[in-house]
């Protein structure tokens, strides 16, 4: 293999040529390495790319992966898809060869996470471990759609960590009542909380409003960005999906409350950001204020939840519950939330008694 070594500075370099995807012939070069093992090692892991061999290593297979994903998808997933691969994944798959790893390595791997623990020093809980089985098995499949893999090991595994608790915890109106009461009506977590709980954004959208996505006079709020902490960068970015890109109609109170907010913002214009305390902040906060209303416990996201079960108290169809919350499909509104919707059964017979009550049948 063409490894040379820099007398200049003693490391080793590759120079190998290789064709790429439209049948050009290319030439790479990569330097610094110390040994000249190490650099061969990198010019066979790298050949085996563009030769898309499932013989490659799964450190080789993973950065692929990450880089396809880079491409089409929002950083935000990207990012979250980096980070449980380098901290989870690759420690225990990184050099093996993908072709060689079977269901039985998937399982030890499986585990080896119901015994680790998270930064905080607790367990991983059942939700976290799926979404990293998940994960593995999407890189797998990956391997199988354009690398030449044959068969995806995690299929042959299956789920040994557990599955995602589905729960839906949510406050009731007269909870929601008892933990804004606690706020001073200056305070600007008060305006932030009442506008999560009274039109259902995600903490995000929340975070990108500015001034002009206010309509005073229409009393309307539009949603059309969201803003996400990377790195310790803050981004804003275009919504979670297409139909999350909604205008919501505010209640005249809401509307009241926001302008006088808006009011008290120092010197600001169409393209201030409304509300700039951090994701955390919020939920110290509601922890602070939960406690202060005696009231139970909920997570900062369940604020959303607690929306939409105020809507559908209120006799509101789907329909409207995922238009407002801006879900992509009305399917997924009642994936979520079908069973607190009532049951129409005893109404259903009773009317289409009373429309054939004149029939004999």
């Amino acid at each position: 293999m063409p490894t040379y070594r820099d007398e200049k500075n003693g490391t080793w370099y590759v120079k190998t040529y290789y064709t790429d995807y439209t049948g050009t012939k290319r030439q790479k070069m990569k330097r610094g390495f110390a040994l000249q093992r190490e650099a061969k090692d990198w010019e066979r892991d790298f050949l085996l790319k563009q030769s898309a061999q499932p013989s490659m290593s799964f450190r080789s297979l993973s950065e692929l992966y990450l880089e396809d994903k880079k491409a089409h998808t929002k950083l935000i997933t990207y990012t979250t898809k980096k980070n449980r691969i380098e901290k989870w994944i690759l420690p225990f798959f990184g050099d093996k060869s993908v072709d060689t790893i079977t269901a039985a390595d998937i399982r030890k791997w499986q585990a080896d996470l119901k015994g680790s623990r998270n930064a905080n020093q607790d367990p991983l809980s059942a939700g976290y471990m799926q979404n990293l089985v998940t994960e593995l098995s999407s890189v797998f499949n990956f391997a199988v759609r354009f690398y030449g893999l044959s068969v995806n090991p995690c299929r042959i595994a299956g789920n040994t960590v557990g599955k995602k608790q589905k729960s839906l915890n949510f406050w009731t109106k007269q909870e929601f009542d008892l933990f804004i009461s606690s706020f001073s009506k200056d305070d600007p977590y008060y305006t932030a909380f009442l506008i999560l709980y009274y039109c259902g954004l995600r903490i995000g959208e929340l975070e990108a409003l500015t001034v002009c996505d206010v309509d005073q006079t229409a009393g309307t709020i539009r949603i059309n960005k969201t803003y996400h902490l990377i790195n310790g960068k803050g981004i804003v970015t275009t919504p979670k999906t297409e139909k999350a890109n909604r205008t919501i109609i505010l209640p005249p109170f809401l509307t009241k409350c926001i302008s006088r907010y808006i009011n008290r913002l120092y010197a600001h214009t169409g393209n201030t950001r409304l509300f700039t305390a951090s994701h955390s902040s919020y939920a110290r906060q509601m922890e602070t204020h939960t406690k202060k209303a005696n009231i139970k416990r909920i997570r900062l996201h369940d604020l959303r939840h607690s929306h939409a079960s105020l809507l559908i108290e209120m006799g509101f169809s789907a329909l409207l519950v995922s238009e407002r919350l801006g879900h992509e499909s009305v399917s997924t509104t009642l994936n979520i939330y079908s069973h607190l919707f009532p049951s129409k059964q005893s109404e259903v017979a009773e009317r289409l008694e009373n429309l054939c009550s004149d029939n004999e049948y």
